[in-house]
This record gives C-alpha cells, structure tokens and sequence, in this order.
C-alpha cells in the first residue's frame, strides 16, 4: 500500500461529517438496507454540491467470529477498503465488533443541487426532521472519497450497535435454554464460556 494511498484515505475519513444517522440499533438477528445522502462540494461551482443516494446494506452480524476475523468487511461499493490503514485494522480486531459483510450500492444517478454544501446540507436535514425520517444518513465528505465517508458513517454505525447486539444474542441463548432474565442481568465470564460447552 502507497503512502499517497494511506493519506488520502485519512483525509478523506477527517473531512467526513455525519449530519444525521440512523437513530436505532442494527439489527442483532437479520440483515438491513439503511438509505443515505451523501453529499459533497462541486469541484468547479461553489454555488452547486453533488449529492448521491443510496442504500448500505448490513449483513445480520455475527457475534461469534470467523477464524480470519480482521473487522468487518467492506464488500461492493467501497472501491476504496483496500487502503484501510493498518492500525484501523488491528483496532476493530480488538474492539471484537460482529463480524459483518456490508455492501454500497447507489440507487439514484448523482444530482447537483443549486446552493452552497451547507445550505443543501441544511435543506436535506430540514426536510428529514419534517419527515420524521430517523432512517436515512446524512453524510458530509469529499467526493472522490465518498466510500470512505460511507465506511466511517458504516463504522460508527456498528460500533455504537455492538454492545447491544451482544447483550441481545445472550438474551436469546438464555431464552433458548430456558434462563430467566432480569432488566438488571450483566453478562458474566460464565455466559460467555457456556457458550462453548
């Protein structure tokens, strides 16, 4: 991997920006389509921004994790997931987030809004808040980055996810083998060594 390569990619994720993300947890037991506008400053026309919509799909995750768990994997739609850094890397292993395959797709040809990126930015969000649309990102980036912008608002998503995915698949083995389970439970070494028993 170029050194241009690793310094472009944390560029592009600095200049990222989460507007508005989705409000809720990922789903523990299924898999999700999650929209998103992604929008960024014309290169040429400061008075006009580029907007892209499109779906990020989640795969259900995986709380116990494949033998080649390296975090999850960026699959179609992020060009760009090769020039990962590798510190990034070793620190999702750490983290031991679910293990997921999430995919990129856009779903509508990239428009150009009249209007500087913050005051499209604003129009987009206002138009969210009216909605009552708690499902579709709002993501600030550079364009030729957008699948890193999308990787870092993909990233935040999980993480913010993982500590009630867990708590949700001990709930369901304990409901599978019959346990009680209090508002108050924590999960215990001992949960987690049945698991292999």
């Amino acid at each position: 991997m170029s050194e241009f390569a690793q310094d472009k990619f944390k560029e592009y994720w600095k200049k990222t920006e989460v507007i508005r993300e989705y409000q809720r947890m990922l789903y523990t037991f299924g898999d999700m389509d999650l929209p998103y506008v992604f929008a960024a400053e014309h290169s040429r026309f400061k008075d006009r921004t580029l907007v892209r919509r499109g779906i990020i799909l989640f795969q259900k995750p995986q709380i116990l994790l494949p033998h080649y768990y390296g975090g999850p994997e960026f699959k179609e739609g992020f060009e760009h997931a090769g020039a990962i850094p590798a510190e990034a890397t070793y620190l999702f292993r750490a983290m031991k987030l679910p293990f997921s395959h999430i995919t990129n797709r856009l779903v509508a040809e990239e428009l150009v809004e009249y209007g500087g990126l913050q005051d499209v930015l604003n129009r987009f969000e206002e138009k969210m808040k009216s909605q009552e649309d708690s499902e579709t990102g709002l993501i600030k980036g550079i364009l030729e980055g957008a699948d890193i912008s999308l990787m870092r608002y993909s990233m935040g998503l999980v993480i913010k996810s993982a500590p009630g995915n867990v708590r949700e698949f001990f709930e369901h083995i304990r409901r599978q083998r019959g346990e009680p389970i209090n508002p108050d439970d924590r999960i215990t070494d001992e949960d987690i060594k049945r698991l292999f028993e």
